[in-house]
């Protein structure tokens, strides 16, 4: 069986995907980097890369979220979904020093200038192939300060392993896969998400990027579990 497109074409389809900044789990994990991770950052600077920013939700809640004392913001980022990309480029931003930069290309594909404090990928590796991980993680380290941090939320193993043994149907495919000399579990499945539909999730083992990051010198900062009651994803910070 081919591996099923799990890509971020399937957001174009997708008639209700502006609602995505309405569910409560995006709410609350929003909330959460932002005050947990960004609000701890010591400089009155700050400057993020979003890899694949969706409608810019993350952007939107840093806007007015953010404390006082940041003067000088800096968020860019890109996002390949033509649709997604066209909802955030017709939003305005009106605080004063924040600026947006944004690309329409995959991140591997897109001319990165500067430094940042935090990269982040919000549910964005399950739509990578696994081919691209040692690729992406490698740029990913390259555009990160000297004490930057990656922030990445992928669904909860134990929350989707639990799922799909009571709705079987949703499973799509199972694969092994290998890295450095150790093997893991991927597997590909459809994920519902309220007020927008179905897309196609592909998932791996939770000590698959542990090893990954570790393999590229990063170090496990954070771990957290958001919890709307509906759905569980795991927040991992790593620092360069």
């Amino acid at each position: 069986m081919a591996i099923p497109d799990h890509s971020f074409k399937q957001y174009d389809s997708l008639i209700n995907w502006p609602n995505q900044e309405n569910t409560s789990i995006n709410i609350l994990l929003n909330e959460y980097i932002i005050k947990q991770v960004f609000s701890r950052h010591i400089d009155h600077e700050l400057s993020l890369y979003d890899i694949g920013f969706g409608i810019g939700s993350l952007f939107m809640m840093m806007e007015t979220n953010l404390p006082n004392r940041f003067k000088n913001i800096l968020l860019e980022g890109c996002e390949p979904s033509s649709r997604n990309y066209q909802h955030l480029t017709t939003r305005s931003f009106n605080r004063e020093n924040l600026s947006v930069k944004t690309s329409d290309k995959p991140f591997l594909l897109t001319d990165i200038q500067g430094l940042f404090d935090f990269v982040s990928a919000i549910y964005v590796f399950s739509h990578m192939d696994t081919y691209q991980m040692n690729d992406v993680v490698a740029k990913i380290r390259s555009i990160l300060k000297k004490s930057g941090q990656f922030i990445m939320a992928v669904g909860n193993e134990d929350f989707l392993n639990e799922k799909l043994a009571h709705q079987p149907d949703k499973l799509i495919k199972t694969n092994t896969i290998t890295y450095d000399g150790k093997t893991y579990r991927e597997i590909f499945h459809y994920s519902y998400i309220p007020k927008i539909g179905s897309i196609v999730d592909c998932n791996r083992e939770e000590n698959y990027y542990l090893d990954l990051f570790a393999k590229h010198e990063f170090k496990l900062d954070t771990r957290a579990l958001i919890n709307d009651c509906g759905f569980i994803c795991t927040l991992l910070v790593f620092s360069k």
